[in-house]
């Protein structure tokens, strides 16, 4: 794992003499073990170093072929490195160390451009051709590892994270209200777009070569479900018992420790299984504990570290970690508006991994996404059900959902939306689909954003359009969704908030769950072997009977989320006020101040019992988090709307 930046032009490099030394300050708590640069009449290449694998200077980089002809940044991992040294040595490719990066220059010599279709892991990596006067920049299937890049004055310039761009001498950056636009209903921006209207996320799966041409794309990776309805319930457990042992075994390999982060839900305490089944000696385990019970899954976790002797360890969230100058810190770090509330955590425990001296870490991230964990997996159905009632039943219903929801907990709230999803998918699937996945849905932002402001602006819909099939077809539904997640929330969020977080603590993260042999056989599942209804991931569910403690291996799905609402303190709250009331507020001048007022009023509220009428309190912080986020990267930017 480590940080990468370049900038290539055809024929002469515009002079920035100053600009490696600022990415490299930039990007250092990428790779805190080593740094490299490599500068010729076109190209620039700086990369830092978190060494995991062959930890020799021949693991450094920039690394280059035998000739010096080309030179390769990379960060992540390739997982069949083993494999194809083995292939690439009978062919003659002489290799100079151990590290998986080397591979990739002799592998490029073999297969030039199609290379990436060759490789299992997660990566992001830039390839310098000097014969060919080219970059080849790539990146793995499910989008694990960021890579940016930009465009200006004929110049290329790419990298892990967007401060590398924007430190460019010159470079103006431009805002993306579309974008932006979409960030309010997500809490996140769909990739490529960044929030910057000339900086774009390389695609996941994706190969892009720059050159005297221009640039051109070509997908080597695409996901999209397949179901098999033939298949034996039995026989796909377990396989997909096999094949989690085999990808952790895989993904477990390094030339230091490797430790797993274990929440209590089903996929971490599986990932935990199977690395301490196939690891030779005690694993290290940790788990973040929350003063909120409601939220704390501590319990969960012990159950499996017990049952698997791990050295574990409960990292304690307490209100010092969300203080207001902490929360904006990790918000301004994403260089791009993102608010997902799980950010906080999620960095807790990776800087707790770093002082336990660890550095590596296998985490349960995409079982959900591939095998039919979420429950819009099983409230699709339900909805799908409920488009198809007559029309008169439907107004009926609503007629008495949406006083319940003013006044109900959660119960009222979600029959009301039920309500609103079904009207609006009768005559649009993606309606349905979009209210799934965002937190705010059309009509709500439409609320919050100015008229001014938003025309001729696009509906979030485009993101989740209907396939072939009416909205009572629950398989091709189902795999709808099962798409959604993998394009669109999987590499744009979960893995996004994952890298940045536990990059800015300097560990590296690894995915089994992700592993291309496992997700192959989740996008084969119909949907009855996704959910029953009322919980999901029966596949997985079936190992974990077999593997983990029958209060774990029955645990509901519980997100992994931050009861922000009750563990801010007054000055959060006042920081608030002074960012989003303030007369020079940046969104102050396009949002519905009254509508934000109330929110923010709702908010402190809840600290002292308080609810948010129509929304949900993790709905209510989500928006203020929103707004904050946007509120911050704006000012950063020096953007008005």
């Amino acid at each position: 794992m480590c940080g990468l930046a370049g900038r290539f032009h055809p024929v002469a490099l515009p002079p920035d003499p100053e600009w490696r030394l600022r990415v490299d300050a930039l990007l250092a708590h990428r790779g805190p073990d080593g740094r490299g640069h490599y500068a010729d009449a076109r190209c620039e290449l700086v990369h830092r170093r978190l060494a995991l694998l062959d930890l020799s200077p021949t693991g450094a980089q920039p690394l280059p072929n035998e000739d010096g002809s080309l030179q390769v940044v990379f960060n992540g991992e390739i997982y069949n490195h083993r494999e194809l040294r083995t292939e690439l040595s009978s062919k003659g490719h002489v290799f100079r160390g151990r590290s998986d990066t080397e591979v990739l220059v002799h592998l490029y010599e073999e297969h030039g451009a199609e290379m990436a279709s060759r490789l299992k892991g997660m990566f992001a990596f830039a390839i310098l051709d000097r014969r060919r006067n080219r970059v080849l920049l790539a990146r793995d299937r499910f989008g694990i590892k960021p890579l940016f890049y930009a465009a200006q004055g004929g110049q290329w310039i790419f990298a892990s994270e967007m401060k590398a761009i924007l430190a460019l001498r010159g470079f103006a950056p431009q805002l993306d209200r579309q974008a932006c636009y979409d960030f309010l209903g997500l809490s996140y921006i769909p990739e490529p777009a960044t929030g910057f209207s000339n900086i774009s996320a390389v695609p996941k799966g994706t190969t892009l070569l720059l050159g005297e041409t221009g640039a051109r794309a070509i997908t080597f990776g695409t996901i999209e479900a397949r179901p098999d309805p033939s298949l034996s319930r039995t026989r796909l457990s377990e396989t997909a018992a096999e094949l989690l042992l085999s990808g952790v075994k895989r993904q477990a390999v390094a030339d230091v420790p490797v430790a797993a982060l274990l929440s209590g839900g089903i996929d971490s305490s599986l990932v935990v299984a199977a690395h301490a089944r196939s690891s030779e000696r005690p694993i290290t385990t940790f788990n973040v504990g929350f003063p909120d019970r409601a939220h704390d899954e501590t319990e969960m976790a012990l159950a499996t570290a017990k049952r698997y002797g791990t050295n574990h360890q409960t990292i304690r969230i307490d209100d010092q970690d969300i203080t207001a100058d902490s929360v904006f810190g990790l918000l301004r770090h994403f260089d791009q508006p993102f608010a997902d509330p799980s950010l906080v955590p999620t960095y807790r425990v990776a800087c707790a991994v770093r002082q336990h001296g660890i550095i590596c870490t296998l985490t349960g991230d995409g079982g959900d996404e591939a095998f039919g964990g979420y429950p819009e997996f099983w409230r699709a159905e339900r909805l799908a059900q409920l488009a198809s009632t007559p029309s008169w039943m439907l107004a009926t219903a609503g007629s008495i959902a949406r006083p319940l929801a003013r006044w109900t907990r959660n119960g009222g709230r979600q029959a009301a939306k039920a309500v609103r999803l079904a009207q609006a998918a009768r005559t649009d699937r993606s309606a349905l689909v979009a209210g799934l996945f965002n937190y705010l849905t059309e009509p709500e932002k439409e609320a919050l954003v100015l008229a001014y402001a938003r025309a001729e602006l696009e509906s979030a819909y485009r993101y989740f359009g209907a396939a072939d099939g009416g909205v009572s077809d629950i398989e091709t539904l189902s795999g709808q969704l099962t798409g959604r997640h993998f394009d669109v929330s999987l590499p744009a969020d979960m893995l996004r908030k994952v890298d940045m977080m536990s990059m800015r603590a300097g560990i590296e993260v690894r995915v089994p769950m992700l592993d291309e042999e496992l997700v192959a056989l989740a996008l084969s599942l119909p949907h009855s072997l996704k959910t029953d209804g009322r919980v999901g991931k029966l596949i997985l569910r079936d190992v974990a009977r077999s593997w983990l403690p029958p209060t774990v291996a029955s645990h509901p799905k519980h997100g992994f989320t931050i009861p922000l609402d009750v563990m801010v303190r007054g000055d959060f709250h006042d920081a608030l006020g002074d960012l989003l009331e303030a007369p020079d507020s940046r969104t102050g001048g396009f949002v519905n101040r009254h509508l934000v007022g109330g929110w923010l009023r709702q908010f402190r509220a809840a600290m002292h019992g308080g609810s948010g009428g129509a929304i949900s309190r993790e709905g209510l912080y989500l928006r203020v988090l929103m707004l904050v986020a946007l509120e911050l990267w704006m000012r950063d930017q020096g953007f008005t709307w």
